[in-house]
């Protein structure tokens, strides 16, 4: 293939994507005056490709939580995301550009909460809508905005006094509950009104169309409620175009359409991937490739055509007529899955903004202001102010410019455009659980969650630096008098003041504090990513930290991912085990278990069992005596920790504690509940491998845990 180098402007230089295509696409994409969009909740992105005039593609790459379902108008996009439903409006008039390169720029208008619905597809109708590609909305007429609510198994609308409105359900789905009983998953449209939907399986139970996924989906009319094709294997993208009701059969990579009169599929082309996400221009067909490699689709027709190499990741653009493939887009690295695809006519370098763009609080239109107006910035701090604690400034605290100065002095940073800022850095004391919460906005990780699922051991202490009594930046310790130590538990500077020795200047007073009041130790505890690594990693070797230590795994992934795992559904017991839920378990063997010599102290059933999840904790038994068990802990209130895994210690060859383990997440599986998390400690060989084998393909976010000490001299 060759590679095509991509404009970086939105795929920062540490990116391990890689985007290449076809030699002729970036051409294809010029002569045809378009552009492409995908989505991807896999990697939390939204694209727009284009073509240049040096042959090179560009791309144009914005993060958004969990983006699925796209609908463009001439001068909309509508987006699906985790737990919202965005519309965004272009804002470039005819013959202008945005930052003289965008003839489209789309910025965020309104956002609905819909709660996590995990939304598919998203359509909006129009009495009146015109003809085209894409469809012209015809001004000032209502639309209505419908999207799949795969979660209840219904079509929805949006609703000003709840999360949604229900609209339509499959006749086979018995009542709306939120256990994704069909996966009901695409919605076409024909003459301005939805008409077609595709599910994956008629199954009225909690996620039972996992079991239907070689051959049980379905395509229904949704004004008759009749099935008008099945037998499909994972149907997605229902559109209707020139006259067909075009359907991705995806399970097989095939794309296609479905006879109406006989409800007979047929295949157009094979695409070598998961295929999801389907948009037409001309004789052209648009359709998103997806990677298959962790497994999901084992036993499907799919995984033989594809050979076990997993397929591709990209898009396809497919001649109607005659099947051939003309062009091509594929994408290597962090990106290996997609969701949805649109096309963008007429438009030759399209750009949108997220919610928190600094851009969209300075550019705003009115009707008559003759297109863009750039308001006049204020102050580049932010608005939080000093929160009403006890504070105490430093020696010294404040004072006017000076040259390269040493962290003993250091109160100036210089401003991002050259200038020069006066720093006023304070102890802040007296800080308790409730009103480290005040400064929520200012810390990372965020301080809130933290206090969600841990408790307060010592005391707190603050450093804040503020620019006009406004916190620019702010460090936040928890600290042991009795045993003169302390532990960094918060620590963050606003993106604008960053790189300007103000983060050093927090952590130089915390330590000048503690050593004042004799404490011998600071450490600190930190999850590895691209932020910590290149920022406090740097930072702590600056300040003489101790080298960091790998403490824990730290994994996460949800239950849609973590469901496609096979070995989930393989172990049994033998019928001398017994799988019981832990609240049943009696006061005798709770004594037992007190008195075993095996059981490791971190894997402890009685600690902090006061927020133990009864939903999914069990225990095992062996001919009626108590032997291990699989705990969890609800963390969040859409989070389950899987926090303790044990067997005694002759039962563990035997491989019992798998199946315990399997049992707790396909509970979690039926409910509502959508993420798992769980750490690993480092000296743990067993389960690291366990890890490895079983569950890293099937993981969202895999990290360490690391730990650093800096020993306070003269304390």
């Amino acid at each position: 293939m060759t590679n095509l180098s991509p404009l970086t402007e939105n795929i920062t230089s540490n990116s391990s994507l890689e985007i290449t295509g076809s030699p002729d696409i970036c051409n294809w994409l010029l002569q045809e005056e378009i552009s492409l969009a995908f989505s991807t909740y896999q990697s939390n992105s939204l694209f727009f490709v284009s073509g240049k005039a040096d042959g090179k593609l560009a791309i144009h790459r914005r993060f958004f939580d969990k983006p699925m379902g796209m609908f463009l108008t001439e001068n909309q996009l509508y987006l699906s995301t985790r737990y919202q439903l965005w519309q965004f409006r272009n804002v470039v008039g005819n013959g202008e550009f945005y930052n003289n390169t965008y003839d489209k720029a789309y910025f965020p208008q309104s956002g609905h909460i819909t709660g996590e619905l995990n939304i598919h597809d998203v359509v909006v109708i129009n009495p009146t809508i015109c003809r085209g590609n894409p469809p012209v909305v015809a001004p000032n007429e209502p639309q209505q905005i419908i999207f799949v609510n795969t979660l209840f198994s219904c079509l929805a609308t949006l609703d000003n006094e709840h999360n949604f409105n229900p609209l339509w359900k499959p006749p086979f789905i018995s009542k709306l509950v939120a256990e994704d009983r069909c996966h009901l998953n695409g919605l076409a449209v024909v003459e301005n009104q939805p008409r077609y939907v595709t599910a994956i399986g008629t199954c009225d139970q909690a996620s039972n169309w996992r079991e239907k996924r070689d051959s049980g989906g379905v395509v229904i009319d949704i004004t008759t409620d009749e099935i008008i094709s099945a037998g499909l294997s994972m149907p997605h993208s229902p559109r209707f175009y020139e006259n067909k009701l075009w359907v991705l059969n995806s399970g097989t990579g095939n794309f296609g359409f479905c006879d109406l009169e006989t409800g007979k599929y047929q295949p157009v082309a094979f695409c070598p991937g998961f295929v999801r996400g389907l948009a037409f221009h001309k004789n052209y067909a648009i359709v998103g490739l997806s990677k298959v490699r962790d497994g999901r689709l084992s036993g499907l027709q799919l995984e033989k055509h594809l050979s076990n190499n997993g397929g591709l990741c990209g898009l396809m653009v497919v001649d109607i007529n005659t099947g051939a493939i003309l062009h091509w887009l594929k994408l290597e690295g962090e990106v290996t899955e997609i969701y949805d695809v649109a096309v963008l006519a007429g438009v030759k370098r399209p750009a949108i903004l997220s919610a928190d763009s600094e851009e969209i609080q300075r550019i705003v239109t009115f009707p008559g202001g003759g297109g863009l107006v750039v308001t006049k910035p204020g102050v580049n701090v932010s608005p939080t102010a000093l929160p009403s604690h006890t504070s105490k400034a430093m020696d010294g605290g404040e004072s006017q410019v000076k040259n390269t100065p040493s962290p003993s002095d250091q109160a100036i940073a210089s401003y991002p455009n050259g200038g020069a800022i006066a720093v006023k850095y304070q102890m802040v004391h007296n800080l308790t659980v409730e009103s480290s919460c005040d400064y929520d906005a200012l810390t990372f990780p965020r301080i809130k969650k933290r206090w969600q699922s841990r408790q307060l051991q010592g005391e707190l202490l603050g450093v804040s630096a503020s620019v006009s009594q406004k916190i620019v930046g702010f460090l936040i310790a928890e600290i042991f008098p009795d045993v003169k130590s302390a532990n960094l538990i918060s620590f963050y500077v606003l993106p604008e003041f960053r790189n300007q020795k103000i983060g050093s200047s927090l952590l130089f007073y915390l330590e000048k504090d503690l050593k004042k009041k004799g404490f011998t130790t600071l450490e600190v505890s930190y999850q590895q990513t691209e932020i910590t690594g290149l920022a406090l990693e740097a930072m702590l070797r600056k300040f003489n930290w101790q080298p960091p230590e790998t403490k824990f795994l730290l994994c996460k992934t949800t239950t849609e991912k973590i469901a496609a795992a096979p070995w989930l559904y393989k172990p049994i017991l033998p019928t001398e085990y017994e799988i019981f839920p832990w609240q049943e378990l009696s006061q005798i063997e709770t004594q037992k278990i007190r008195q075993w010599q095996d059981c490791p102290a971190a894997l402890n059933p009685f600690t902090n069992d006061t927020r133990i999840e009864f939903m999914n904790s069990l225990g095992v038994r062996h001919k009626g005596e108590i032997i291990g068990w699989s705990l969890t802990h609800r963390v969040a209130p859409d989070t389950i920790r899987y926090s303790s895994l044990f067997v005694r210690e002759k039962y563990q060859k035997l491989g019992r504690a798998v199946p315990v383990l399997a049992e707790s997440i396909k509970r979690q599986i039926a409910s509502p509940v959508p993420y798992c998390t769980f750490s690993v400690a480092k000296e743990n060989g067993r389960m690291l491998e366990f890890v490895k084998r079983r569950l890293q393909p099937y993981l969202t976010y895999f990290s360490e845990s690391r730990w650093a000490v800096k020993l306070l001299e003269g304390g």
